[in-house]
Formats: C-alpha cells, structure tokens, sequence
C-alpha cells in the first residue's frame, strides 16, 4: 500500500528574508553607532584643541600684558622661556607664553595652550614694547611733514587751486582734497591712542583733524563728511584767479589720471563728520590716522563731501594771522593734524616733548634795533622812546624800522638733526596814542628792509649817528652810506598788512592797542638764509608805513615807562 507523500512546510522559507533583512540593519546600526561614536571622538579632540588655542591665544594677552608693564619699561626684562615664563588656567585649560629675547623691541611671542591631552601653540611677531606715557604732535604747513590741498570745482571741470588761501566745500559745487604726509615722519610701530581721565571721560581723541572756517563767519558748520581718497593725487599749483591744470581737478587727479567717475575718487563710506570748535571744524580721524600708519590701506588723504552752503576754510596757503582764543592763546589758522601717540622703545620722539606744545616750540623776541625818521631830514631818533607811522606829506610823513635777532633759534632740531622749520611768525607792536585821529579806514604795512642800517642813539639833535630819511648806515662823522631810495630801500611787494589783537582790520577810531602782522613767510626766508646763505633772504628787518595821516605812537624798546615795560616790540615764533 502507497504511502501518500508529506507536504513540506514553508515558514521558514518565509523567515528566511526577515532574519536576512534583520541582520542588515543590525549591521547598518552597528556600522552607525561606531562613526557616531567616531564622530563623537573627533568633535571631543576638535572641542579640545578649540580650547587649548583658546588658552593659548590668552597666553599671548598675558605676556604682551607682561612686556608692556616690566619694572623699567624699555629696560625691563621680559618673561622668557623656563622659569619666568608666564603661566595659568583659562576656563580648565592652561598655556605657557614667553617672549623669545629677554629684552629689545620688536619680539616675538610664543603661547602653547593645553586642554585634555590637546595641545597648540601659536606664535605673535613683531610685537612692539612701548615707551610709558603719550605723546602728542600738531602736524601743519611748515612743519617738516609735507601737506598738500586743493579743492574741485564742478563748474570748472579742468581747473586746479592747488595754490589757493581757501578751501571750498558745497555739495554738487566744491570739494577740497588733503593730505598729511607722515610716511616718513612717524618711526614704526607708532601706535595712536585715544586717552581718557580717570573717571572715563574722553580727554584726547587720537587724530584730529581741524580747519579754520572763513565762510560762514561764527560757530563753524557741522556736519561735513570726509571720506577716504582711492588714488594718488597731485595739489598743483593754481588759484581761483589763475586757475591751471597741472594738479587735481573734478575730471582728474593730476591733470591727466582720470578720477573713477568725475567728482568722486574716493571710499563710499565716511570714515568722520565735523563738529565745531570756536570757528574751526574738526574731524575725528582716529580709525583713518590708525590705518594708515599700520599700512591697512595707503594715505591718499581725506576727501570732503556734503555742505549745504558753500563753505570756505583757510587753506595751508592762507596769509591769515593766527586765531586768537578768549584767554589769549592762539593758534595757526592753517589745515592741521594733531595725533595722540606712544612710541616702540627705542624710537625717538619725531615731536620732542621738553618745553614744547604739539611738538612745537615757542619764543617770543624783544627788538633788538628799532627807529624812525621823518621826511625828509636826517635826524636819527634811534634813542628815542617811541616809534612812529604818519602818513602825512613831508616832515609829517614818518616811517619805523625793526629789527629782531634770530640767532637764538636753533638752525636745527636736536631731535631729529633735520634742518628747524619756521611753523608761524607774528610781529606784534604796541600803539599808545594818536595825535591826528582820521576817523578813516586805516592800513599799516610791514615790508621787507633790503639794505644794511643802523639804529642810532640820537633823539632827533645833534649829528646823526644812525638811519635817517637818507643815510641808512653812519661809518663816522660826515661820512655815511645812503639809502638806495630815500626814506628807506624795501622790497615794495613784500607787504604785510597788520590787525588788531583779535585779528581784525584796524577800526576808523583806532588809537590805542597791539597791532600785529603774520610775518611767517618773511620769516621763512630770514631763517632759510640763516641755514643756508644760498637760501631766502638776508634778514633786514622790516619798514613800517601808514596810508591815512593817522599818526600812530607805538612803543620802542628805549621805553622805560612801566606803564609800557611788557609792551615793547616783539616776534612770536613757532618752530619745530
């Protein structure tokens, strides 16, 4: 008997798949918590490193804290590897940092930081070590740093002012150009600094940049924007009245270079804004100064923008005198920088400080000859205790000379052995009296004295013995050297027109009071020729005229009254 055939079971052909498919995930989850925990490993150890160069970059802090603060300063010693090297904890991690010399300037420093088994070390450069304390310096035309302006001119598109007395901004119409060079005037690794008081209060920003405002008169305007130059430029040497095209103009930079576009060659964002000061506008220049001596970007200088109304300033060709504050100090009215400042160790001070302001120093000399004469007899009045100007006709007309000696300042600056330049010159004269009063607008010259004189002590009697309306020198009795031009030889387009104190035009009632002149440029080349005879002009002193019959007294150095001993002729000098 057959036996009927078993039927074969077929679950576990049906599990078959599952425990296969089971078994790949179990291989794929174990595949992925091994790189998670791969993954972890390398997030703890990148964590960890993060950390350490943390620590690391925290020790460089404390050592360059370390250099900065050593006992002596420049002649400190600095933490070196070994033993004084600076050492600590930052959040759990620890560094090491030293400097790689134990003294000079630049160093290098070094920091390893330190974290769970982690460890990176990083490495500063030329790292300056600084002199205690700061240091300021006013940078103007005349000084031995080079400043260059001019403005544009919209209406004018090919013209250059580069030789101008004013700077004009209008926005759409004018825009001035400056520059400050100080490449080669600041040693390397000056730094500028902005310092406060001790209660937090600002007390000196760390590059200013100020202007004298002609137009509008009063408060200076507010809200000026200069902006960064992009490109080299050239000053030039044109005027509003004879304009050229040998520099700047709204279409180019040097009268051939293109600007980007016409008017604008310069960064789209303000780098400051003016704010007033008395009549002068000024502009925080902190972040631009900063930049261009650490070579951030090249010094084109600033470029002004945006005035509602066309302003003027006084350019560093202006004749203008000094600006005269309320308690009597004054200042250049010409385009100035002064800079906050502290100098690497062993650098030396560009701006000496020692009895100088804004590396500058001032003197003021007391006349050394003066007189005056009359037309048109050779009286000489060198002993005489007055000077006098009258503009009158022949025996009414009397003219004063002046004379200062120079020889007391020095030709050349001690700190940086480069020749001293003449920053400022103003001659100041006292006037007590005016017998004939006009009652008319009223000019009083100074000139140039071409030719050799001598003061005389005579009070009007006797044989001269000095400058008369004729004789500019006595040799001996009845033997003198006469003037080319009778009533003194001067050089008639040197002129110089004088001010009251405050700087203003001589009022129709003047009579009693100073009167002064800016003779810098005649100062300039008194002392030029000082250094070198080849140079400017021999210093003769000057010629003093009126042109009303005013006749003005003014004190001489012969004055012995009290009433007047701080009121003799003098020259105020500013030189660097």
């Amino acid at each position: 008997m057959r036996t009927a055939p078993r039927l074969l079971r077929a679950a576990g052909f049906t599990l078959l798949p599952v425990i296969l498919a089971m078994s790949l995930i179990a291989a794929i989850a174990f595949l992925l918590n091994r790189d998670n925990g791969v993954n972890a490993r390398m997030i703890a150890n990148r964590s960890d490193l993060d950390r350490a160069r943390y620590a690391a970059e925290a020790g460089l802090q404390v050592a360059n804290y370390a250099i900065q603060n050593a006992s002596g300063n420049c002649s400190g010693t600095w933490p070196t590897s070994g033993p004084t090297s600076q050492t600590g904890n930052f959040f759990d991690a620890t560094y090491e940092a030293y400097a790689t010399t134990a003294s000079g300037s630049p160093v290098t420093l070094v920091s390893t930081g330190k974290y769970n088994g982690a460890s990176i070390t990083l490495t500063r450069a030329n790292v300056y070590v600084y002199q205690t304390g700061t240091k300021s310096c006013t940078l103007q035309p005349g000084s031995i740093t080079p400043v260059r302006d001019t403005y544009l001119s919209v209406a004018s598109q090919n013209s250059n002012y580069g030789r101008d007395p004013i700077l004009r901004v209008w926005t759409s119409n004018y825009q001035p150009l400056l520059k400050f060079d100080f490449s080669t005037f600041f040693p390397p690794g000056t730094r500028v600094v902005t310092t406060y008081k001790p209660n937090g209060q600002l007390q000196s920003l760390g590059a200013v940049l100020s202007l004298y405002q002609t137009q509008p008169t009063g408060s200076a305007t507010t809200g000026v924007v200069a902006k960064l130059i992009t490109q080299s430029w050239v000053d030039g040497t044109g005027t509003a009245a004879s304009p050229t095209s040998d520099g700047a103009t709204w279409k180019t930079s040097d009268g051939t270079i293109s600007w980007p576009s016409p008017g604008v060659g310069y960064a789209p964002t303000p780098v400051a804004t003016s704010v007033a000061f008395f009549s002068f506008a000024t502009w925080d220049l902190t972040d631009a100064v900063t930049g261009w001596m650490s070579d951030v970007y090249p010094n084109y200088g600033v470029w002004l923008v945006d005035s509602a109304a066309d302003t003027q300033y006084a350019s560093s060709e202006t004749t203008l005198p000094p600006f005269t504050f309320p308690d009597g100090s004054f200042i250049s009215r010409k385009p100035a920088l002064s800079v906050n400042y502290m100098l690497a160790c062993a650098k030396v001070n560009p701006c000496p400080s020692s009895g100088i302001t804004g590396g500058t120093t001032t003197t003021t000399l007391i006349t050394t000859k003066d007189t005056f004469f009359s037309c048109c007899a050779d009286s000489n009045l060198g002993g005489y205790s007055a000077l006098a100007v009258w503009g009158g006709a022949f025996s009414n007309n009397n003219r004063s000379l002046v004379q200062f000696d120079l020889t007391s300042i020095p030709t050349t600056n001690s700190a940086t052995n480069a020749p001293t330049q003449i920053v400022s010159a103003m001659m100041r004269l006292y006037s007590y009296d005016n017998n004939t009063q006009t009652g008319l607008a009223k000019t009083v010259t100074a000139y140039r004295v071409t030719q050799l004189w001598d003061e005389g002590t005579k009070l009007g009697t006797g044989p001269p013995n000095g400058a008369t309306w004729n004789y500019a020198q006595f040799i001996r009795n009845n033997n003198y050297i006469f003037w080319t031009n009778p009533g003194g030889t001067y050089d008639a387009t040197s002129g110089v027109t004088g001010t009251d104190d405050s700087g203003n035009p001589l009022s129709t009632n003047f009579a009693i009071g100073w009167i002064k002149w800016d003779v810098t440029q005649l100062m300039k080349d008194w002392f030029a020729n000082a250094q070198d005879s080849r140079k400017g002009f021999p210093n003769r002193g000057v010629l003093i005229r009126i042109d009303t019959t005013d006749n003005l007294h003014i004190v001489s150095r012969e004055n012995t009254d009290p009433l007047y001993v701080s009121s003799k002729p003098q020259l105020i000098v500013t030189y660097q």
